[in-house]
């Protein structure tokens, strides 16, 4: 499967300003994240709250400029597009954010608001352009009278289904949704979540999902990155990841969900600052497995397409017990019996 999207050492700092305005460091939140995407695929990318995810998804579509490295979307550079070129490339590839209702103009109405891109990139006459904006509003569960009301007269579920149509608008390959889910209730969560999963396979889009719920994440996603500290330190396959995970931090976040199976490992410390991370491996000062080279050496992401930066991958204890993995398959099939539950009950527009 060829790629859509590949990011090839990218990196992104912050700096950081004492009271007086000088500078006395940087915070390096995307620090040389190498990534493929393939076309049609779901891919998560899971980490703690601040480990650089949300900033890695604005870099991949240049809503934050990066400060080295290559980014390729369709065969072109991204970072190399000058105004005009990355205007029209923008029509493919959008974004939803977490808060819908921050995502909408509130001076706007929703009909307004989901014909902007529509008007933007031409994609329609003038004079079809309500017409356009009920199929849309239909398509992701709300009446086309609708359209005519104010983000503020919409409950959390509703407004992040007009977010979703507004980003169908363009006709986009690529989306990247940042927590699209989290603002929401647990009920609205699975009912938003089956739509996605609808809309991906009705307009075979590429998704990359940006998260921090594994549950959601082992539900739809095909692949997942783990970041930690502005890096990745494993990618692969979902069932591998979280039947067979090759790096301690992915250990830990695995073992942090009731229900997932996977040993406990014992961390130690908090997370070391991004404005001075640890030399070496970045988990290293928190690792119950760390050995010397971790201090002096920084460990590539490899393994093939189960990749993990970790020296030790390959001589660390079984993360999940063999009995373990026919019940984490039952745990799956009971989560994916809630969703289908929900899809079949859900009612669009109440949400």
């Amino acid at each position: 499967m060829s790629a859509i999207l590949e990011l090839e050492d990218v990196a992104r700092a912050f700096p950081v300003r004492d009271a007086l305005g000088r500078a006395k460091g940087a915070v390096r939140a995307v620090d040389g994240v190498s990534l493929s995407v393939p076309e049609g695929a779901v891919l998560a990318i899971v980490g703690e709250s601040g480990c650089g995810k949300s900033t890695l998804g604005r870099v991949m579509l240049r809503l934050i400029e990066a400060d080295r490295g290559a980014i390729r979307f369709m065969g072109d550079d991204l970072r190399a597009l000058k105004p005009d070129a990355l205007r029209r490339r923008r029509r493919d590839m959008q974004l939803i954010f977490q808060d819908p209702f921050a995502s909408l103009d509130p001076r706007m109405t929703v009909e307004e608001a989901v014909a902007e891109p529509l008007r933007l990139h031409g994609i329609v006459p003038r004079a079809q352009e309500r017409e356009r904006v009920a199929e849309l509003m239909a398509r992701v569960g709300l009446r086309p009278e609708q359209a005519r009301r104010w983000p503020h007269e919409f409950s959390g579920g509703q407004r992040q289904r007009i977010a979703i149509a507004r980003a169908l608008a363009s006709q986009p390959r690529l989306i990247v949704g940042d927590e699209p889910v989290s603002a929401l209730d647990v009920s609205v969560q699975a009912q938003v979540i089956n739509l996605l999963q609808d809309l991906i396979r009705e307009f075979r889009l590429t998704f990359v999902l940006i998260s921090h719920d594994l549950g959601v994440v082992r539900h739809i996603a095909d692949r997942v990155a783990v970041m930690y500290l502005g890096r990745i330190v494993e990618e692969g396959p979902t069932a591998q990841v979280f039947h067979a995970p090759r790096h301690p931090y992915t250990r830990a976040l695995l073992a942090a969900v009731p229900g997932q199976g996977v040993k406990a490992v014992p961390l130690e410390g908090d997370v070391p600052s991004p404005i001075d991370p640890p030399s070496g491996c970045r988990f290293r000062t928190r690792c119950p497995f760390a050995e010397a080279i971790c201090t002096e050496q920084a460990p590539p992401l490899e393994g093939g397409s189960h990749a993990a930066a970790c020296h030790l991958q390959h001589r660390l204890p079984p993360a999940v017990p063999p009995a373990e993995h026919d019940a984490g398959g039952e745990r799956l099939r009971r989560l994916q019996a809630f969703f289908t539950d929900r899809k079949t009950n859900n009612t669009g527009a109440t949400t």
